[in-house]
């Protein structure tokens, strides 16, 4: 199945933006009447019939739409970029494939890059989007600074800091008591004492990923991947 992506059909909007239609009508071939499927980034997928087979703006018709099935478990994954945009670029790829619900690129005392492009690293979430068939983008937060994030994390909110430290446990075996966890992947300077005080008096655990020291968008999937096991465990 070929998704389109237009994030504003829920407003009235019935038609594919110029890249999207060039798409449609220059490469898949699809002509006037044939039948399209369309997602708006906002978890529905909807059925459609082309009316104009426009490679510049291509319209449709709504013939049918459903929800996508959706967890009742949120993960918020926070991220110290990396100095190469493109690691965070294939991050952002592979967290909305494994269903992320929200990423924050947050700014540390150690951080190696301050400034990000929003605009393409949005287009990577589309575009892995519709490749693994789904119809809701995860929503991305420019960088914030690292305070900001573990003062106004939420209460009903898990909330852990990736760290290698000895001591702390590992985040498999961490107990989940809510349906929102918030994890923080620091910069591969990890995070400052003053850091970890303050995360630590704002309710964070700390939380390690195993013994061996991973690469920040490693680690990132890595917490991801655990924390969907943790919540599926619950389910059980």
């Amino acid at each position: 199945m070929q998704l389109f992506y237009q994030p504003d059909i829920h407003d009235g909007v019935d038609y594919l933006d110029a890249e999207e239609s060039k798409h449609c009508i220059k490469v898949l071939r699809k002509h006037q009447y044939d039948s399209i499927d369309i997602v708006d980034g906002r978890g529905t997928f909807y059925k459609a019939l082309i009316t104009e087979a426009n490679p510049r703006q291509t319209k449709f018709e709504i013939t049918e739409q459903r929800q996508e099935t959706s967890s009742p478990y949120q993960i918020h994954l926070a991220v110290a970029p990396t100095k190469r945009l493109e690691r965070m670029e294939w991050l952002v790829e592979k967290a909305t494939e494994l269903g992320v619900e929200s990423l924050t690129f947050v700014e540390c005392e150690h951080s190696e890059r301050s400034k990000l492009r929003m605009d393409r690293l949005h287009r990577k979430a589309v575009s892995a989007m519709k490749q693994s068939l789904k119809a809701k983008v995860p929503v991305l937060e420019d960088i914030c600074p690292f305070n900001h994030l573990v003062q106004s994390a939420d209460a009903d909110t898990d909330k852990y800091l990736a760290h290698l430290g000895a001591d702390a446990p590992y985040l498999g075996q961490e107990a989940i008591h809510n349906s929102q966890a918030l994890i923080i992947i620091g910069p591969e300077g990890d995070f400052s004492q003053s850091e970890i005080r303050t995360a630590l008096k704002s309710g964070f655990k700390m939380a390690k990923l195993g013994n061996q020291r991973l690469r920040t968008e490693t680690a990132a999937l890595t917490a991801l991947i655990t924390l969907k096991l943790n919540f599926q465990n619950l389910e059980i």
